[in-house]
């Protein structure tokens, strides 16, 4: 069975676990996720999911004797560890030196400085790199692995009949980068019509005329083929996703406590 500690407020946190799940092809069953997102109803039934509010893991005790109980509980032997390796809070640095018998995994993407600055790395066995500019001196393994994710397939989203031809704004939240990257889209359009793809719950009143919000439907592949223009921000899962439109897509990085999407925009 596997344990996965995936913290953090958006669904990127939740979909790059969830992409790693589809490629290593770990059956839905043996999993067990934990996290304090409140996109956890995205996560498949088939897996147990596990929400905690984000004091959960500020308390450093009781999150220790949680994750022992869960292990024993879940007969857990594999603990995966979505890119933060002292836990969001520190709480991992002293948990993991307890979990002997247990095979641990790191989850690594571009972190800022400023998290290693306040927390140091407890030893993983195996460290996935899944992007370039991760400054592994920062970490303690034993092995690292360069990892590919897979994209999970996309539900489709031809019933929505979309209008050509079209802008496509792509950024789950929060709502005012959303419409920072709509309003990027209005300097380009000319007679396109914008679909806004998002978790945020966008006012009417902030959606000019030719516009149309698409949260909650699947983007395939056809539709970012189809769309004249794709605007997001510089997360790891969105550059991951967009990765064959590039030349058409427009990128705008946001600041983040620990990720370091400028960074990642001047290594695409």
């Amino acid at each position: 069975m596997y344990l996965f500690y995936v913290y953090g407020a958006g669904f990127g946190h939740i979909n790059r676990v969830l992409n790693f799940i589809y490629t290593q092809e770990i059956p839905l069953r043996k999993c067990v996720l934990l996290t304090n997102s409140v996109f956890n109803d995205q996560v498949p039934k088939a897996i147990q999911t596990l929400h905690k509010e984000d004091g959960f893991f500020k308390d450093q005790v009781n999150f220790t004797l949680f994750l022992l109980d869960c292990i024993k509980s879940y007969k857990i032997n594999t603990l995966v560890v979505d890119v933060f390796p002292a836990g969001f809070y520190g709480e991992l640095e002293k948990s993991i030196p307890l979990l002997n018998s247990i095979q641990t995994i790191l989850l690594a993407r571009i972190l800022n400085e400023g998290y290693f600055e306040k927390y140091s790395c407890p030893v993983y066995e195996i460290v996935y790199t899944l992007e370039n500019g991760i400054a592994l001196a920062d970490y303690r393994y034993k092995e690292v692995i360069p990892f590919t994710l897979q994209i999970r397939p996309r539900e489709g989203s031809e019933a929505l009949k979309l209008k050509r031809p079209f802008f496509l704004v792509m950024h789950s939240s929060p709502l005012e980068e959303v419409l920072l990257l709509y309003k990027q889209a209005l300097l380009y359009r000319t007679d396109e019509y914008i679909y806004i793809h998002s978790f945020a719950e966008i006012p009417k009143d902030r959606m000019g005329e030719n516009t149309s919000s698409i949260n909650g439907v699947g983007i395939d592949e056809k539709t970012l083929e189809n769309a004249a223009k794709i605007f997001t921000g510089c997360g790891f899962n969105t550059i991951l996703e967009t990765e064959k439109y590039r030349k058409k897509q427009h990128i705008l990085p946001f600041k983040r406590r620990y990720d370091n999407q400028f960074k990642r925009k001047q290594l695409l």
